[in-house]
């Protein structure tokens, strides 16, 4: 498209396809249905830009998401109404948490039937708008590059994450002219940096700490902050803990790193509790799921806080200061402020403390590891130890294993932005969006690490894998049931004392599903693994074919090899 052009005359579903393409869109995912189909008629007449089907909405959104994060880019996902929508719910909740970029185009019944209770539909707003940044109907043919250049903008711009657009079918094939309106027009400049009186003022505060404490979010990684961050650690000689770590936030190898503070109250105020300054990166980090009848902060730590959303500031605690500014300019502007003013001989005494401690808690982890390897049904220790032997320097890994609730990273080395995702919230996510990430991670070798019961959510999603013979290896711990339901019953109380698999458990049993047979019924390579002394070489044998591969793991059903890790890393 000529971006000197002020009108085009096409319609709605060329359009949208035209301006998403020149938003660098080359590959949308979704569903086919009955309101969506002169869209998809127009995504194949368009050059340069590729279909991804899955069998199941969730499946589409998650292979989005997954896309969307390894790649950078804009992804688009294309349903049909009510039902196609409120499939997707879930892992539209994972994305809006990970503040993934998205656009969900919605099929819709005609606008001038609303009156007569449209055929399968409902008001789709109050169900979206909490998992959504935006959601709106074009109810005319003229608005449709307006509104879908709001939709782009809104997804692509901080805080990012999910929007969606309803396209009735009418407008989506009707030939209308629009005003073209060129992607340089929605692109928003966010190098923000912190004023430099705020900049001195913050320096001083940290500088003059004596145990200063890192807490990052997942706004370091969307500012592409990572080496700031490490840079900033290093300089001021500060322990690291992360919130949900969607993306790598900070390098699971390094010395300073904590990794995922367990969001219950009384470990996260015990984290603040050990700063006498806190600088925290993100607004999402003190979220908690139970009471707290005190502050998670007390008036003793004084607080620093950096975010692009003016919003998420001072939001869940009380700061010194609160600072609007990019995360990745702001942190490197402080290491060169406070670099001047650190004292050499207090810094390295701290430093080799914090690395003292780390070295504690990797003999700590490599003594799970190395406990009982040959041990029948596989210990979860042994099986992460022989994965990681098994994984390519350039390997990107993807955690849902629900049992171990975002704690990979600390019996794991990641060490570079986009070689580990997760998510912690809604089941499904994990093997959709392995094959997004794998899409979007150019030809890296990429592993999904899953739950057999969190595999299950969205099993379906293996059809898209061998459709489209996207190269990834998929990992399934099978213990023969949820075994996260039983931990989560010991957290809250309840009384459960035998294995899973156990009568007085079986209420939470999968059973005897082959998880290879069945990745082989959907035309994907998959062997079952009993032997631990076998997991390295099927993984290295399975990665090495470059093309979808399953390998089922039997592990033992009573955690061993993993509780007395879990036990340890959530006090």
């Amino acid at each position: 498209m000529n971006s000197n052009e002020t009108s085009v005359e096409m319609s709605g579903a060329k359009l949208v396809w035209t301006m998403l393409q020149e938003e660098g869109v080359d590959l949308a995912f979704g569903v086919c249905g009955i309101t969506n189909v002169p869209l998809l008629h127009a995504l194949r007449q368009m050059s340069g830009m590729e279909f991804v089907h899955a069998t199941h909405e969730s499946a589409a959104l998650g292979m989005a998401d997954g896309y969307s994060r390894a790649s950078g880019k804009l992804a688009v996902v294309v349903v049909h109404s009510t039902g196609g929508l409120s499939n997707t719910m879930g892992n539209m909740h994972n994305a809006f948490a990970a503040g993934s970029r998205i656009l969900v185009l919605v099929g819709q019944t005609d606008a001038p039937l609303d009156w007569s209770e449209r055929y399968m539909d409902v008001n789709f707003r109050p169900m979206v708008s909490q998992v959504s940044k935006g959601c709106w109907m074009v109810t005319r043919a003229q608005d449709m590059a307006v509104a879908l250049n709001r939709a782009i903008k809104e997804a692509s711009t901080p805080p990012t994450g999910p929007v969606v657009l309803s396209i009735p079918h009418s407008i989506q094939g009707r030939v209308a002219k629009h005003q073209w309106l060129p992607s340089r027009g929605r692109q928003v400049a966010t190098d923000i940096g912190p004023s430099q009186e705020s900049l001195k003022r913050a320096a001083q505060l940290i500088s003059g700490a004596k145990s200063p404490v890192i807490v990052a979010g997942r706004s370091v990684a969307d500012a592409d902050a990572v080496s700031e961050l490490v840079s900033l650690a290093e300089t001021i000689a500060a322990p690291v803990y992360t919130g949900n770590e969607t993306r790598l936030i900070f390098p699971s190898n390094h010395p300073l790193y904590r990794g995922l503070a367990f969001q219950q109250s009384h470990v996260l105020r015990r984290l603040a509790a050990s700063a006498d300054v806190l600088l925290v990166i993100g607004s999402d980090i003190f979220k908690h799921d139970d009471p707290s009848e005190v502050p998670i902060v007390s008036a003793d730590t004084r607080v620093i806080q950096i975010d692009l959303e003016a919003r998420a500031l001072a939001r869940f605690c009380s700061t010194e200061m609160a600072l609007l500014a990019n995360p990745k300019v702001a942190l490197g502007a402080l290491e060169d402020a406070i670099g001047r003013l650190i004292s050499g001989k207090e810094h390295a005494d701290r430093m080799e403390r914090l690395t003292i401690e780390q070295q504690q808690r990797q003999a700590f982890v490599e003594t799970c590891l190395n406990t009982d390897v040959r041990a029948v049904p596989i210990r979860w220790g042994a099986a992460f130890k022989e994965i990681a032997a098994a994984l390519p320097q350039e390997a990107v890994v993807v955690d849902e294993l629900a049992s171990f609730y975002g704690q990979l990273p600390k019996v794991m080395e990641f060490r570079e932005p986009g070689s580990y995702f997760s998510t912690v919230d809604s089941l499904g996510w994990g093997l959709p969006a392995a094959l997004g990430v794998a899409l979007g991670s150019h030809g890296k070798s990429v592993v999904a690490m899953l739950g057999d019961g969190g595999a299950m959510f969205c099993i379906q999603a293996l059809w898209s894998a061998a459709r489209y013979q996207i190269p990834l290896v998929v990992v399934i711990f099978n213990n023969g049931g949820f075994g996260s339901m039983r931990g989560l019953f010991t957290y809250y109380g309840q009384a459960v004392s035998s294995p899973m698999g156990s009568a007085d458990c079986a209420t939470y049993d999968i059973g005897e599903i082959s998880f290879a047979k069945l990745a082989m019924d959907f035309g994907v390579a998959a062997q079952r693994v009993t032997d631990p002394m076998e997991i390295r070489s099927t993984m290295k044998e399975m990665i090495g074919l470059r093309k979808p591969a399953l390998v089922e793991l039997m592990v033992s059903p009573d955690g061993a090899g993993m509780n007395e890790m879990t036990a340890e890393f959530f006090k």
